[in-house]
């Protein structure tokens, strides 16, 4: 298989990373390795408590799903009568992979780089669930301001971090090689860094962190169903 050597391209996130039951095959120290998701069906009962502690907490109409990979998330808030939309980078997520319970017209390949295609405050809720770990710190300003712009009232955030003690952050660049040795890597983490460090690059404003609403998630949805989450950063943003 061949490996991206500098940048992180759509096509990099298909069937290998998301639904192959070995995943995507690597080689370190001279090793075969396998990173993925590992998932066929591309399901996940524990979005069902998650969405429903959503439902709970921000009463959304609409939501707006970023990064929604093959779209369980839309799928489960439908369930629940929240009229939910998202996009993905990836062709191969938002096709051919698609969750079977999650319509076509309600999510569609999109870069996030690039101006989102809807209009300003738009959605009551905006969710995005290991989505800023994949952008270049050069890009995060205007994704980040994207997402201001559509969300009219809540955005729920969910990001890979480290603690910058026991395992240091990185920002990798477009065009330089990407250490593959580092394991991180290879779910596509371009962007690694602390907490603090995104909460600053979230400052705005017009927009306040509410880790009360975080805390209150967190007693809505059962430990194990969130227990990786945990383990880095959620985030609760509202405009005020």
């Amino acid at each position: 298989m061949s490996l991206p050597k500098d940048e992180f391209k759509s096509s990099y996130y298909d069937y290998g990373y998301f639904a192959d039951e070995k995943g995507k095959e690597f080689k370190r120290g001279g090793k075969t390795e396998y990173w993925g998701y590992k998932n066929p069906t591309g399901d996940f009962e524990g979005a069902k408590p998650i969405v429903q502690a959503w439902k709970t907490m921000f009463n959304p109409k609409k939501l707006l799903d970023v990064a929604c990979g093959r779209g369980v998330f839309l799928a489960y808030a439908r369930d629940v009568g929240i009229e939910a939309e998202g996009f993905d980078y990836s062709e191969f997520a938002v096709n051919e992979g698609r969750y079977p319970r999650c319509q076509k017209g309600w999510l569609q390949v999109h870069d996030a780089t690039q101006p989102w295609p809807y209009a300003n405050q738009s959605f009551d809720l905006v969710t995005s669930l290991d989505f800023y770990e994949h952008i270049y710190e050069p890009e995060l300003p205007f994704v980040i301001s994207e997402m201001f712009r559509v969300a009219k009232k809540w955005i729920f955030l969910q990001i890979a971090t480290v603690d910058g003690v026991k395992e240091k952050g990185y920002a990798l660049k477009k065009g330089e090689p990407i250490p593959w040795e580092d394991g991180r890597t290879w779910a596509g983490h371009v962007t690694v860094q602390t907490e603090g460090w995104w909460y600053e690059k979230f400052e705005h404003d017009e927009w306040m962190p509410r880790r009360d609403m975080v805390n209150w998630f967190c007693s809505l949805v059962d430990k194990n169903v969130i227990r990786n989450w945990l383990l880095n950063t959620i985030m609760v943003l509202e405009r005020i």
